[in-house]
């Protein structure tokens, strides 16, 4: 290939990413015979499909012996696209992100069959992978290969992710599917399950909120695709959105929407024990915005039943892992509403049930952020109701305990602000037990630092109430310390700054 050639192509390629990636083939290696180039090209479009490549990968690809895809990778290697990806092993490569895309991108539009059959020969290369990285390559590759079946797949992954997987798991596979939809390589029903369960990922790091939108169009979705199960989903994560902007009386109505599909499909399906997961699930968000509207006895009657039905569960199966996760949240959730009516031995009971659960899968698994986070909070309410019974000391120990956890928490992944506001509620129980004892200076180091986090956040997403209430608290309890020191100006101002955030909100 002559230099009038080689602009030639580049000419081509103009405005046209896919191309353009594989014209860097023909700049690479002119002189090669037209058929080489072709399936060095060939090649690099197989190498684009996964995140990252190697010789054994590429041979899986593109059905050749790994002797002939080891000479077409070494051939790769020297093209500007290409890049070393050490983490997957010594030797191997990823395309360059926005020529991977492309030409994924370009493949899809011009080639689907071809498309699909790289995708399926891709996700059986990865079936058998269980590290956290396979797993996600797997359901990546498996949604563009075979739509239908990884939908179905990438809804078992979920319910079982959802309450098992470590957080980082689900924040990679959130990413891999993210790209999917952002490229729009999926659609239909496929597109519905990418968009919950990138969405719940969300949701688990303290971002609901800023999810009503994205609930819509998953509603809108699912109702046309008359699946009533991704409906009911999407009702869900719109009551959480709702309830997390300070809306709850819409929050209660779309929670009860999701009730009822949840109660139908339930009957439908009486053996199916993840039917009855979701029914429980449906009565604890019920339950949950009855509280948050000070409905305790419709709350107290919506968590005695996700109470119920969990403990059906955890019974039927003692080694689930995930149904003991769920059934120590339901114990959690009683004991809440327990303590909110002033029944606080009862409540002292169900926390200490949600703190013994807890522990045990804490223990089980050290390394999982998630658990440890669940562990983090049961030593937050055990705490909480042994200060209501004038226990200081005992709650003081309860409070450092989950002060400790959540601090590592928070360091570990600092962009997490569901992590950062329990440090900052961490740091507030602290306050409040220290300032019960008398050890003013102590409590009101702990409220700065409740103050400064939930300042953070509060200024990062304006429209979550939440953290708005959190902002006015933090203002009240370092007014309330300063009273205590009689630094009566500074407690004003505390004050005056609390009352401003909370009549806003009203």
């Amino acid at each position: 290939m002559d230099l009038a050639e080689q602009l030639r192509v580049l000419q081509e390629a103009q405005d046209n990413p896919g191309k353009l990636a594989l014209a860097t083939v023909d700049l690479a290696y002119p002189a090669l015979p037209d058929a080489e180039r072709a399936a060095l090209k060939t090649a690099l479009e197989a190498a684009a499909i996964p995140h990252w490549c190697d010789e054994a990968i590429l041979a899986a690809l593109l059905e050749i012996p790994q002797q002939e895809s080891s000479v077409q990778l070494d051939r790769l290697r020297k093209l500007k696209i290409i890049e070393p990806f050490p983490a997957r092993g010594t030797n191997a490569v990823n395309v360059h992100e926005a020529s991977r895309l492309a030409l994924r991108k370009q493949m899809a539009a011009d080639e689907p069959a071809r498309f699909r059959i790289l995708g399926t020969r891709a996700a059986a290369y990865f079936a058998d992978n269980l590290t956290q990285a396979g797993r996600v390559e797997w359901m990546y590759h498996l949604l563009c290969g075979d739509p239908e079946r990884g939908a179905n797949e990438l809804e078992k992954l979920e319910r079982d992710w959802s309450r098992t997987a470590r957080p980082e798991e689900r924040y990679a596979l959130a990413a891999a599917l993210r790209e999917l939809d952002d490229s729009r390589l999926v659609q239909g029903r496929t597109r519905v399950c990418v968009l919950l369960v990138t969405a719940w990922t969300r949701v688990s790091r303290g971002e609901a909120s800023q999810l009503a939108d994205m609930a819509g169009i998953i509603l809108d979705l699912a109702r046309s695709l008359a699946d009533p199960s991704a409906e009911a989903e999407a009702q869900a994560l719109l009551g959480d959105a709702l309830e997390a902007q300070g809306k709850l009386a819409e929050a209660q109505s779309a929670f009860e929407k999701y009730l009822a599909i949840s109660q139908r499909l339930a009957e439908q399906h009486p053996s199916n024990a993840g039917r009855q997961r979701d029914l429980a699930v449906a009565h604890s968000r019920v339950g949950g915005v009855f509280e948050a509207q000070g409905k305790l006895a419709e709350a107290q009657a919506a968590f005695e039943k996700y109470l119920a039905m969990s403990q059906r569960l955890a019974e039927q199966n003692p080694s689930n892992a995930g149904w003991e996760r769920g059934l120590a949240v339901a114990h959690n959730r009683v004991g809440g509403v327990f303590e909110a009516q002033g029944k606080l031995a009862a409540a002292q009971t169900s926390f200490e049930k949600h703190l013994a659960m807890s522990q045990r899968l804490a223990e089980q698994d050290p390394s999982n952020a998630g658990w440890q986070r669940a562990l983090a909070v049961a030593h937050n309410r055990v705490g909480g109701v042994l200060e209501a019974q004038g226990k200081l000391a005992e709650a003081q120990t309860a409070f450092e305990k989950d002060l400790e956890i959540s601090q590592r928490l928070a360091e570990q992944d600092p962009s997490n602000a569901g992590w950062q506001r329990d440090l900052a509620a961490a740091h507030s129980r602290m306050g409040g037990v220290l300032e019960a004892q008398g050890k003013l200076a102590e409590a009101q180091t702990a409220f700065e630092k409740c103050l400064a986090i939930c300042q953070g956040l509060a200024e990062q997403d304006l429209s979550n109430a939440g953290w708005q209430r959190a902002l006015a608290v933090a203002h009240s309890r370092m007014g309330g310390v300063f009273k205590a020191q009689g630094k009566l100006a500074e407690a004003q101002a505390a004050f005056k700054k609390s009352k401003a955030i909370t009549q806003r909100l009203t």
